[in-house]
């Protein structure tokens, strides 16, 4: 019997692949558990639909990483002013919130998750590369400078 999965089972196969199992494999369990459904023509027609609906959908997403990421490449540098001690210790430390605050500014919209800090909060006055990610796939590298306020 051919069925279409609409989870992945170990041992079985992927997400939305089409597999042969034996009838009362799929009937006394697949089926009740809403593992699967049988692979018609309609329900495989309905599962080319929606893969290439969803392949789209990504695809557009990564365009409209690319065109946040050709803007943000128009910044230059992101300076922040913080107080720092004579030594260049700063008085708390800069964050993902700081850093998003400052780009906000700027006037880049950005979100705080897409924001990678190498080496955790910065402590100390200084250029620091710090790391936008707008996609699994799109990364770039800015230089942060903190400087005494």
């Amino acid at each position: 019997m051919k069925i279409i999965l609409l989870n992945a089972i170990p041992g079985l196969g992927e997400k939305s692949q089409i597999v042969e199992v034996r009838p009362g494999y799929a009937r006394n369990f697949l089926i009740p558990n809403n593992k699967c459904i049988s692979a018609t023509k309609i329900n495989i027609d309905f599962l080319k639909k929606k893969l290439l609906e969803k392949k789209s959908q990504l695809l557009n997403i990564l365009n409209n990483a690319k065109l946040r990421l050709e803007k943000f490449n128009h910044i230059k540098k992101i300076v922040i002013k913080a107080k720092a001690g004579k030594t260049g210790k700063l008085f708390g430390s800069i964050g993902r919130n700081d850093i998003l605050k400052k780009v906000k500014e700027i006037g880049f919209d950005i979100l705080k998750k897409e924001i990678k800090l190498p080496t955790g909060h910065i402590k100390h006055i200084g250029d620091y590369n710090i790391i936008f990610q707008f996609h699994k796939k799109i990364l770039v590298e800015k230089i942060v400078s903190i400087i005494n306020n």
